[in-house]
């Protein structure tokens, strides 16, 4: 009995329900009850109202495009800005240097310009040379000067060449009446530094003649002539010879004496 109690408190409480709303044909009605199989137990209402019937409208259905895309042209916002301020740079402080007050350099040595070697073209010290020739007897017979014949006479000799213009000499002449020495002459050159030089001389000589030997006659002779140099070594020479001899006893001495020839240098 007790649990047919529960069931049916559990039954009317599912069946309690606020005021429903059943829509009928003839109207529509509100209760409360509990319904137990065919059996109903409570009480209802029913009141007489048309029944709306629910209207639904249907429309076709549309299909929404999108909008193309808008473009919107929106002006740069330029924005002035003040220019910075000036930045002002300080100038470097003036540098001062100090220096010593120049000092006077020594005076340097004088120094003297060498003028440049001269190439020694100088001749030879010693000189050995050879002359062939010719000489004649000069006579002056009533004031009026006569030649002899000529006869053949050469001559070696020696120079010493001293400078470029003062020689000492040495010369034998040798002929068919006899021979003459001329032991110890100067002899001066008038273009010491030309090839060509003419010169003079002058000679003390001592003369023997082949008829009387051992008679000697003493006097001076000069000569004039000239030196060709053929470069340091070597050289030509062309020469005439005057000789004066005092006394009678030596008027066969020939007085005039012509001779050309040459010569080697050394040293």
């Amino acid at each position: 009995m007790t649990r047919l109690v529960r069931l049916l408190a559990v039954l009317s409480i599912l069946g309690v329900s606020a005021p429903a709303l059943a829509c009928y044909r003839g109207g529509y009605q509100s209760g409360v009850g509990v319904q137990l199989g065919g059996l109903f137990f409570g009480f209802s209402r029913h009141h007489q109202a048309p029944c709306v019937e629910a209207v639904v409208i249907t429309q076709p259905m549309q299909v929404v495009q999108p909008l193309p895309p808008v473009a919107y042209y929106t002006q740069p916002q330029v924005v002035y800005a003040p220019p910075p301020p000036p930045v002002y740079v300080a100038a470097p402080p003036q540098q001062v240097y100090y220096s010593n007050p120049p000092l006077t350099p020594a005076p340097l040595p004088a120094v003297t310009a060498k003028a440049p070697p001269v190439a020694d073209d100088r001749p030879g010290f010693l000189a050995l040379k050879y002359m062939p020739g010719v000489s004649s007897i000069i006579s002056t017979t009533n004031g009026d000067p006569s030649f002899g014949t000529p006869t053949f006479s050469h001559s070696p000799g020696v120079e010493l060449r001293l400078t470029r213009w003062l020689s000492l000499r040495s010369d034998l002449e040798f002929r068919k009446e006899g021979r003459t020495w001329d032991m110890l002459g100067a002899k001066l050159s008038l273009l010491p530094h030309s090839p060509v030089k003419p010169y003079a001389s002058v000679s003390f000589s001592g003369n023997e003649n082949y008829a009387n030997p051992g008679k000697y006659s003493f006097g001076f002779v000069g000569a004039a002539g000239v030196d060709v140099m053929i470069g340091k070594y070597f050289f030509l020479e062309a020469e005439a010879r005057y000789r004066v001899t005092p006394g009678s006893c030596c008027s066969t001495v020939p007085a005039l004496t012509g001779l050309v020839g040459g010569g080697v240098a050394f040293f």
